[in-house]
Parts: C-alpha cells; structure tokens; sequence
C-alpha cells in the first residue's frame, strides 16, 4: 500500500471520529424529549441504511412509508407515556377529586337516558290511549231535554248548555270472567261477570271507574260458533263475552257493545281476568283489608262477617268476597256489585300507594297475572295511564255506578238504564262545559 492511500484512510477515520463527537455533544446538549427524538431519528437513519445495503433495489417510496408509520407508531406510545406521567404527577388529592366525579357522572349518565326512554315511552302510549280518529259519539232522545250532536260528538248541546268533548280522556274496559281458565270450554267463553270502565283524564290524572251492572240489556253482538257475525240481539250484558273465543274476540264484543251503550263512546282497550288472578293480584300488594258494607259475606274458613268490621283478605278470601251471592234475591247481583266496588276502592289505593313508591309497580301486577288475562295494554300505555295517575297526586279513585233499576222478566234480572242520568254522567265524564 502506498503511502497517498494509507494517507486518505487516515483522513477519513478522523473525519467519522470527528463527526461522532460532534454527534455526542450535540446530544447532550439536548432536552430529554428532543434527545429522544434525535436517538430515533439516527436509529431510523442507520436502520435504512442497513436496508438500502441489504436491498439495493428498494424504492424510495415505501422508505417514506416506513418511516411515516413509524414515527405515527412512536408518537402514539409517546403521548400516552406522557399521560401516565402527567397523571402520576398529580397530587393525591386530585386523583382522588377526578375519581369521585366519574363516580358521580356515570350514574347521573345513566338515569338522564333512562329518564329520556322512560319519557318517549310515557308520550307514544299517550298518544295510542287517547286516539279519536274514530270519534263518532250519538245522544239519546230524552223526553222535555233537547239534545244536539256536532262533528261526530265533538260538540254537544245539552238543556241550553254547550259541551266539547275533552280529547285527553281514555277508556279502558276491565271485565271479570267468571272462568278459571280462558278459551271456549263446553262452547262458551263464558260471561262478564264484572264490568268496569276506567275513564282517564291524561292531563289531570283524574280517574272515574264507571261501574257497569252485568244484567243491563242492551244490544249485544251474536256470532256463530264458527266465528261469523249474524245480528245484534238485546240481551243481557254479560252474555256478550260468551260470544267469541273467551279471549280477544270475546273482549272485542264485550267492548263494542259497552261502547253502543256509552251512545257510540270509542273503547280501544281492554284488560280481562280470569277467577285465577283475583287472589295473585290481592297477594301481590300485600293483601287488601275492607270495611263489611253488609252481613252477607262468610270466609273460606265459614266464618261470618258483619257490617262495620274491618278485614284483611288473603288468597281465595278475596275472590270469595267479590264472588259471593245468594241467586234467590233479585238484588244479589247488585248487592253483590256494591262489594266489588268497596274492594276495588281499597285494592287501588294500596295499589296507588306502592306506585307512588316503585312506578313498575302496575306493570309488575300485569307481568304476575299475564297468563290468566287477556288485554291490549302494552308496557306504553300502562306506563302512561300509572304515570297520569300518580305525577298528578291522585291518591284515590272515584268510583261510580251506571244509573238505573234492577227489575225481573219472571226468569232473570234485567237492570234497565236511566237514560237522562246515565247521558249527564257520560256528559260530567267524557265532556267540558263551554264558556
């Protein structure tokens, strides 16, 4: 080797020693962040130099790619070094002040979109319960008091008086079937011996039960046992429910002929028991106590109970008490209905009372007799008639009776309507006075 070579590999081996000590004393000159970066950015230089020697033929591009993705790599993992840092810097007591709050966040989080679902679905089962595209009300014809329909009942002109039918109401037709089990057994669905129908004031949350003697006659729908519709016959109330499946076309006639007799009233919901849900739904709410409005009623047990005396039902005891009576008296069934009214009195105040507390509360009762009822209430529209009821104070129902007299035919009851009084109370319930 000559020396002018041995002379240019020395030149060149203090040129590499001088820029490696530039290198370290530019280094420790740097901020640690900065410093990282320059350690990465040299590592990256010599790893790409070691590629471009290991494969000469790649393309510049993806050496851009590379690089880019990396540093995006480096960067992420960085920002969150420096997160953890930034929180293990902080006092204790602020750690402990940012826990809490999200303590306290999330569970507010939480009820605020509860809140909002719970709204919606109280709104769209408004909305289904008080639906009167279908209002088509008609007015008896009463002897010495004129009585004027407009706009399908909408307007009423009643002994010189004007009337608006109030569009916040909702019905709801109860019926008790004196079956254990619903369906068509022997080729009946069996009768209505109960008949109640709620009337709703959405906005107040005031709640009339109109109660509807079960021998009132009126016309009432006859289907063949195939289904088919023939005619409309006076009979008995209670015998419209047999026509039909004993489950929702029997509600249907029940409603549609409560509706005739309600001048044409639109009833879109129903909720029918069996015998079998009578003493669930008294168990449920922790059993009912009433006040003995008679001497006509004795225990499972055989016991009599007189007027005045205070009881606490249980089990078969309450369908017992609202079942109860003697078929030799014409009145029995009318005395046997004041009854049903003094136990539902108490049973909706209970009932009231533990809503007030726990808003599932009517849906809960439904759930626990579902597979002894048969209705067209969804969880919407329980939820809005509870919520009407309760947001407004109501801490008691009014319960009334359909106006009339119980007479015979020398076979059966008959309990014939007064019309003038039974169209007032309709009136009071359903209407506003105009000003």
């Amino acid at each position: 080797m000559t020396n002018e070579h041995t002379d240019e590999a020395i030149k060149r081996e203090d040129e590499q020693k001088i820029v490696a000590t530039e290198d370290a004393n530019n280094t420790s000159e740097l901020p640690k962040e900065d410093y990282d970066d320059y350690v990465f950015a040299h590592y990256k230089k010599h790893s790409n130099q070691h590629k471009r020697s290991k494969h000469r033929y790649a393309y510049s591009d993806n050496q851009e790619i590379v690089r880019s993705n990396s540093e995006q790599h480096y960067r992420h993992h960085r920002k969150f070094s420096l997160k953890d840092k930034k929180w293990h810097s902080r006092p204790w007591w602020q750690k402990l002040l940012i826990i809490l709050a999200w303590i306290v966040a999330v569970p507010v989080i939480i009820l605020i979109i509860l809140l909002i679902l719970f709204l919606i679905l109280r709104y769209a089962g408004i909305l289904k319960l008080t639906d009167y595209s279908n209002l088509d009300m008609t007015a008896p014809v009463i002897e010495n008091a004129q009585v004027s329909v407009e706009n399908n009942g909408q307007r009423v002109t009643y002994k010189d008086k004007e009337y608006a039918f109030n569009t916040d109401m909702t019905s709801i037709l109860c019926v008790g079937v004196d079956k254990y089990d619903l369906g068509v057994d022997d080729g009946t669905g069996g009768q209505a011996d109960a008949i109640y129908l709620i009337a709703l004031d959405t906005a107040t949350g005031k709640t009339r039960v109109i109660a509807v003697p079960r021998d009132i006659v009126t016309d009432i729908g006859i289907y063949s046992p195939e289904g088919e519709y023939l005619r409309t016959e006076k009979h008995q109330l209670c015998l419209s429910y047999a026509y039909g499946d004993g489950r929702k076309t029997s509600c249907l006639n029940t409603a549609t002929a409560v509706s005739r007799l309600f001048y044409q009233l639109p009833i879109n919901s129903y909720f029918a028991v069996n015998l079998n849900a009578i003493a669930t739904l008294n168990d449920a709410v922790g059993g009912v106590t009433v006040t003995m409005i008679d001497n006509s009623f004795y225990d499972t047990s055989h016991t009599f109970h007189y007027e005045g005396e205070a009881v606490t039902l249980y089990g078969d005891n309450a369908l017992s008490y609202i079942r109860q009576r003697d078929v030799n008296y014409l009145s029995s069934s009318i005395d046997r209905l004041n009854r049903q009214v003094n136990y539902l009195k108490a049973f909706s105040s209970k009932a009231l009372e533990q809503t007030k507390k726990d808003l599932t509360t009517p849906v809960n009762l439904y759930n626990i007799v579902a597979e002894n009822s048969e209705t067209n209430l969804t969880p919407s529209t329980i939820t809005a008639f509870a919520t009407s009821v309760v947001s407004n104070g109501i801490s008691e129902l009014d319960f009334v009776t359909v106006p009339g007299e119980l007479s015979s035919d020398g076979t059966y009851a008959e309990y014939h309507v007064n019309e003038e009084a039974f169209y007032e109370l309709i009136l009071d319930t359903y209407y506003k006075p105009v000003n």
